[in-house]
């Protein structure tokens, strides 16, 4: 036999031909449709593919940071920070003014969401439910609208079940993942940390996804920990970054896919005496107030029976009251005054008489 493949494809048959230009093509070698986009655009032919010019909603998301829209309403958004610098306080503090409609800081909310669940895979159940109280409390009349599920100590396994139950039979408009980290074993391990991202990207569709994660641990190192953290700083739609200085908590916009965040407006917040989440700007407020009661029932002995006390007798009474000269009686009147713990009852008077203002002891005495 000359040539054996010449010999075959000679033979009757519907196999296809062997070898050579001749040969028929096979379906995976078939070029299809020889279509020119310029003539008529594919997107039109093939729903496959995205159509620039189709009827799309403005960009949507939950607030207002200042003048920059925020929080998208669909994909995953970071909060990263070292530890115990307010990652997860952070979350509450953007859902009290979400839930409850009301500004907050540089927060105004564009719209309420129906519920924010978070899972919470680091606290312990005593102290995270005190917390929860706190905000629920905070929040108000939507309080219910704020539910968190407790997650520590659960396998992973569980961990991914109970999140993936939930979301399906509640379908939250915003879900909160605090501490991703925790739902794998090596942060570093590709193909436990694609799972996750999988996951977190599957019920990031038509929702909000906040993922709270820890920073690595170096000063100058900002970056998210692991191969976990370096997916979510490409998936993100929006970061923010956190951090604590003197008691105030700031949470600043780091990067976003559809905003610019070259200086935006960060949010501030603080813990109130009870653990409330606060604006700061109250804190000054709150702190002023109790600078004033505590000058308030010092000066009460002072003023005894009197309602009225000129300048020149108050310095007397409180050089001879706390046995000091009158310069310290001096620095303790102008502080005094300055708390607001005592007013002059014509300010456009140099000699009218002081008062002391009133406040809740005052009140209480008078009741």
């Amino acid at each position: 036999m000359d040539d054996p493949i010449k010999e075959l494809n000679n033979l009757p048959g519907t196999l296809p031909r062997m070898g050579g230009p001749g040969r028929d093509p096979t379906p995976a070698e078939d070029p299809g449709e020889d279509i020119d986009p310029m003539e008529r655009p594919l997107w039109e032919t093939d729903k496959d593919f995205i159509d620039p010019y189709k009827d799309l909603p403005p960009l949507q998301t939950w607030c207002m940071m200042g003048n920059r829209p925020a929080l998208p309403m669909e994909g995953i958004v970071t909060f990263s920070a070292k530890q115990k610098k307010g990652k997860s306080l952070s979350t509450y503090a953007l859902a009290i003014p979400l839930l409850s409609g009301n500004d907050f800081d540089t927060v105004h909310p564009n719209e309420c969401p129906r519920m924010i669940m978070v899972f919470d895979l680091e606290m312990g159940e005593t102290t995270l439910t005190n917390r929860v109280k706190r905000q629920v409390e905070t929040i108000g009349e939507a309080g219910p609208r704020f539910v968190v599920c407790n997650l520590k100590g659960k396998s992973i396994p569980e961990c991914m079940a109970k999140i993936s139950k939930k979301i399906k039979q509640y379908n939250p408009p915003i879900v909160v993942i605090d501490q991703a980290g925790k739902l794998v074993v090596n942060v570093n391990d590709p193909t436990e940390t694609n799972g996750v991202a999988n996951m977190l990207d599957t019920i990031s569709i038509g929702r909000t996804v906040w993922v709270v994660m820890h920073e690595n641990k170096g000063n100058d190192d900002n970056n998210m920990r692991g191969h976990l953290g370096s997916y979510l700083s490409f998936a993100a739609v929006e970061a923010y970054g956190v951090d604590r200085k003197n008691g105030v908590f700031t949470i600043t916009p780091k990067e976003a896919r559809d905003t610019d965040t070259e200086g935006a407006e960060a949010v501030r917040f603080t813990l109130s005496d009870n653990g409330e989440i606060i604006d700061p700007n109250r804190k000054l407020e709150d702190n002023k107030e109790k600078e004033a009661d505590r000058w308030r029932n010092n000066l009460k002995q002072i003023f005894g029976n009197d309602i009225e006390l000129r300048h020149k007798e108050l310095i007397s009474r409180i050089k001879e009251g706390d046995k000091i000269g009158e310069s310290a009686a001096e620095v303790k009147f102008n502080k005094a005054r300055d708390s607001g713990a005592i007013y002059k009852t014509d300010p456009t008077d140099r000699n009218s008489p002081y008062r002391l203002s009133p406040g809740k002891d005052l009140f209480d005495d008078i009741i």
